[in-house]
């Protein structure tokens, strides 16, 4: 990873060869939006716009092919994140990176509307499949609109992968150490833990965009990632107890919400400067 990142850096050729071919495969377009993430943190908006312009070409044609809109949406949210980041400030990020889910949630309920369909009708002869081969397994029904939430949602987490890369990329060339501190210290301001509150409310009870909530929690869960490595490095447990938790949190819906509790609570009484400072020695 960092002889890749030390390409990107070498020159505007290098940095647009592997954004555009990461883009143009689909699959790797995260790592074509984690360059454009690392020149924009570390160069500034001019040289990551010039970036995301030659990128947004091959996006641009999946998007036009009714492919996938993910890559446009994935870019310009990594873009307009790390020009937020850059100016020092996470939680404006995450929030950014909300907004552009819920952008690619409310185009797949429009422009693309047929696909979500199409995603809708393949996971309900899914689910009648399974129903017929064990009729005691019960199965979500999902709609056009459930679907489109979770592509929103899907989307806002692989623009938070590829900002977290770009900006790991940038501590590692020129910060080392830089990442982790700043992980570690990620703390939601109130009023965004009450606007994100509010708007989770409204989206589940309105029924029919309750999946949309999903992209509005995706803040909550990574600064509660970055209280919960705090917490980890205070209690000196390592890299073991830390990939036992993932592997949990991925498996377990309760502890998904309790990061999220965490979260919430930290904003309102920081729950860092509650905690006694580790001993170094005995």
């Amino acid at each position: 990873m960092r002889a890749l990142a030390e390409f990107i850096m070498r020159g505007r050729t290098q940095a647009v060869a592997v954004s555009v071919l990461a883009v143009g495969t689909v699959f790797f377009a995260w790592i074509g939006a984690a360059a454009v993430a690392l020149v924009t943190l570390r160069k500034g908006s001019t040289q990551g716009a010039y970036l995301l312009a030659w990128t947004l070409l091959p996006a641009g044609v999946i998007a036009l092919q009714g492919s996938d809109l993910g890559p446009l949406t994935t870019l310009v949210g990594v873009y307009v994140a790390a020009c937020a980041l850059r100016v020092g400030h996470w939680p404006l990020a995450l929030l950014v990176i909300s907004a552009a889910g819920l952008v690619l949630a409310l185009l797949m309920n429009t422009v693309a509307v047929e696909q979500s369909q199409q995603i809708a009708d393949m996971l309900a002869q899914l689910a009648e499949q399974v129903r017929a081969s064990n009729p005691q397994v019960e199965m979500p029904v999902l709609n056009a609109t459930d679907i489109a939430g979770m592509v929103g949602m899907i989307n806002a987490w692989t623009v938070v992968l590829s900002l977290v890369l770009g900006r790991w990329w940038q501590a590692m060339l020129y910060n080392p150490g830089g990442f982790r501190s700043e992980f570690h210290s990620l703390r939601l301001p109130q009023a965004a833990v009450i606007g994100l509150f509010v708007g989770i409310v409204l989206l589940v009870s309105s029924g029919e965009w309750a999946n949309w909530a999903m992209v509005l929690q995706v803040p909550l869960t990574v600064a509660g990632f970055g209280l919960v490595h705090a917490l980890a490095a205070r209690f000196g447990l390592g890299v073991g107890a830390l990939t036992v938790f993932y592997v949990l949190w991925a498996m377990l819906l309760p502890l998904r919400w309790l990061v999220q509790l965490l979260a919430v609570t930290d904003s309102f009484i920081d729950v860092r400067k509650r905690l006694p400072v580790r001993s170094s020695g005995g």
